[in-house]
């Protein structure tokens, strides 16, 4: 986009003329995906999401009732509803755009584009799953399809690939309600748009670089907590396992695993013991391999004119699960905004076609996961994961429609 054209966006953006700037970044992207290497663009496309998800948020009466406090402040606090939800879960100097009016979205009855979602580490695992929740009631009401891949709790990203393939080529994985495709039901997706969680992130990189065909049918990739640039924390759990007898160790986590969550695995939820590596699993976390990949792979990733949209936690020791305060403190001497397993640098993909949409105030697991079951929290507080999930997957979904990238 040329000069004149931002300054004409810079000019309605100050004038507060949204529908202008709106109408004016969605025909630059169209005619140039580009678009997203100038700064207004990035700056917009963050600000746009946020005043997006504080609109979906309001709506949330579990965050709004989270957002408002103890009931020995609620009677005095005057705030709007939109104030309360962006103090709460937002960070940074971006809680304070909650009194920006923009105008609603517009989007189409249903759409064509198939949200392709990539899990991280420990999927199937855990007592619940990435958008368990949220991603059912978010595909009937904007009536798309959202579609899981099904990719394996414990091996490398390389290992994966054949996991994201069986979903953006055939259909294959998890709907959105986490109900497993049979073959003869699968349907492939056609246009995608890819969004990766945690070790999800580094999943697609590798994708992308072994399938370097495919980025025409895929209109953007969404980073939500994605640990692109590793973790310390892995760093240290690779040192301590790395040298041990493969076998030893992934049957002594299985048979943990089978006593920890059997209602789990009674359900089919754990599976594919046979095809574990935790070794090349954690390898892939690490900020050695990790910082290596981007940086081998940094120019061939912008190249491929995709645009990536980043979307960061940040929290305290205060805030998290009590087995969780000993990450946050040692990722700490990095950096004070870690989401209590990665720093708000490895969590963002930085090439000229990323865009960094919003620092959240909420932890690893808060972002993406349903509440634990109170049985399964381990006497800990901070497992009740009150951040509206429902209404960032909802924003996120309406960015990419009001930019052109999905239809």
């Amino acid at each position: 986009m040329n000069t004149e054209g931002i300054n004409e966006l810079k000019a309605a953006y100050t004038k507060e003329d949204y529908a202008f700037v709106i109408n004016g970044v969605r025909k630059a992207v169209q005619e140039d995906k580009r678009a997203f290497v100038h700064p207004f663009i990035k700056e917009w496309c963050g600000k746009r999401f946020r005043n997006i998800f504080l609109s979906e948020a309001v709506k949330d009466e579990n965050a709004l009732n989270v957002a408002a406090g103890n009931g020995l402040f609620r009677k005095k606090d005057t705030r709007s509803d939109r104030q309360k939800i962006s103090e709460r879960f937002l960070k940074g100097d971006e809680i304070r755009e909650w009194s920006i009016e923009m105008p609603d979205t517009e989007y189409p009855e249903s759409f064509n584009t198939t949200l392709v979602f990539c899990p991280g580490l420990l999927t199937g695992m855990l007592p619940v799953r990435a958008f368990q929740t949220p991603f059912p009631i978010v595909s009937k009401k904007l009536n798309i399809r959202i579609l899981r891949a099904d990719s394996h709790p414990m091996r490398s990203s390389e290992a994966n690939i054949p996991d994201l393939l069986n979903a953006v080529e055939r259909g294959l994985g998890f709907t959105a309600d986490l109900k497993l495709i049979p073959e003869q039901e699968a349907v492939p997706p056609g246009d995608i748009f890819l969004m990766g969680y945690s070790k999800g992130s580094p999943d697609i990189m590798k994708l992308l670089m072994a399938r370097p065909d495919l980025k025409d049918r895929i209109r953007s990739v969404i980073n939500w907590g994605g640990a692109v640039g590793g973790s310390p924390l892995a760093d240290n759990i690779y040192l301590s396992i790395k040298d041990m007898e493969l076998p030893l160790v992934e049957k002594t986590i299985e048979n943990y695993l089978l006593r920890l969550f059997p209602i789990i695995n009674e359900k089919g939820l754990l599976r594919r013991f046979e095809e574990f590596n935790i070794k090349e699993a954690v390898y892939d976390l690490t900020t050695m391999c990790r910082e290596k990949y981007v940086a081998d792979h940094r120019d061939a990733l912008d190249d491929m004119n995709i645009p990536f949209f980043n979307v960061t936690g940040s929290t305290s020791i205060m805030k998290v699960p009590y087995f969780q305060v000993q990450g946050v403190l040692e990722l700490n001497k990095y950096d004070s905004n870690n989401d209590m397993q990665l720093t708000q640098a490895a969590a963002k993909l930085s090439i000229p076609m990323s865009t960094d949409l919003a620092m959240l105030n909420a932890h690893h697991w808060d972002m993406s996961y349903d509440p634990f079951p109170l049985l399964m929290r381990f006497g800990s507080p901070n497992l009740d994961h009150p951040f509206p999930r429902e209404a960032a997957a909802t924003a996120l979904i309406l960015l990419n429609s009001e930019l052109g990238l999905i239809d």
